[in-house]
């Protein structure tokens, strides 16, 4: 046995162990930055969550966040439109606009056409709540906020309505 060509094919074989490591390891840092990205939607969509559990559960502060964001007469003519206060459109805007950036998060992360048909379905579903609509159509806290991939997502499944 030559003890040369030996060496040469053990050479070879752990190059090859070293290419394939490198490329597990740079699929579990892909894998890893993934779902940090998700972690990270994830937190903002609770964020959201918690700012509007206060506003429901603190009317000043909801009374402060619309003075503090100059939004005095949306919420006014919003309220006045429902039969409610300006601080009770606020939360209510806030819940409604909630599941516009929970289901942002599910968007960004979903990667099956399944997932991307359920999500379909779910919008559409709520977009036939008039108030859910006028939060997507006319609230601060929704379009103008959200990724601009995600908001053609819901204006696409919107147009669809509409040719029906």
């Amino acid at each position: 046995m030559n003890w040369e060509a030996v060496g040469a094919i053990g050479e070879i074989l752990g190059a090859a162990a070293v290419v394939l490591t490198l490329a597990y390891v740079a699929i579990q840092v892909r894998h890893a930055k993934d779902a940090t990205a998700d972690q990270n939607r994830l937190e903002r969509a609770r964020g959201v969550r918690e700012m509007a559990l206060a506003m429901v559960a603190n009317p000043q502060t909801a009374h402060d966040q619309i003075r503090n964001w100059g939004l005095e007469e949306y919420y006014e003519k919003r309220g006045e439109a429902q039969g409610i206060s300006a601080e009770v459109a606020l939360s209510v805007d806030w819940a409604n606009a909630y599941y516009f950036w929970m289901y942002w998060g599910q968007y960004s992360s979903t990667t099956h056409k399944n997932d991307l048909e359920e999500l379909e379905h779910v919008i559409d579903g709520l977009l036939n709540l008039p108030g859910m609509r006028e939060t997507w159509e006319t609230s601060p806290h929704t379009r103008g906020l959200l990724e601009p991939k995600f908001v053609e997502f819901v204006d696409s499944i919107l147009a669809a309505k509409s040719e029906r």
